[in-house]
């Protein structure tokens, strides 16, 4: 048996002309990575190519399973409704995409996984994408 590290769900927010640092001094999220335009990130992009966007990235859940349960939907319903004015707020300052980063081992393309209508009906509102991340699962 594996450990399994999948289930964290991240939200994110990136924009050409987005003034990340101006956003984040008055704001609610605690991001656990923040990215500025121009910048060269150094994984998965071997040719080097600076960053076209600002942006961040903030956890909704840590929940650690291998698929996508009721808690981890729930946890992301939450963080919506928690979180509605700021996520209004963010294209006034330049925020081009805002997006749920759902991850998920990589088996999960090999099963049925439920999103409830209010969650896709959450994420319309806002016209937030939904993604979902293959992440390896460590041996051991």
């Amino acid at each position: 048996m594996h450990n399994v590290f999948m289930g964290v769900c991240t939200f994110v927010a990136t924009g050409l002309n987005f003034d990340v640092e101006r956003y984040l001094k008055n704001s609610p999220f605690k991001a656990v990575s923040v990215f500025r335009q121009g910048e060269v990130p150094t994984k998965d992009n071997p040719e080097l190519q600076p960053r076209p966007d600002s942006g961040f990235v903030v956890v909704v859940n840590e929940e650690r399973s291998s698929s996508l349960p009721s808690q981890q939907i729930e946890a992301s319903l939450i963080f919506l409704c928690k979180h509605e004015k700021d996520l209004e707020r963010l294209k006034g300052f330049g925020v081009d995409v805002m997006l749920l980063n759902f991850g998920v081992d990589a088996e999960f393309p090999q099963r049925s996984e439920y999103l409830p209508p209010d969650l896709i009906a959450r994420l319309a509102r806002f016209r937030m994408g939904l993604m979902f991340s293959v992440i390896q699962s460590p041996q051991g």
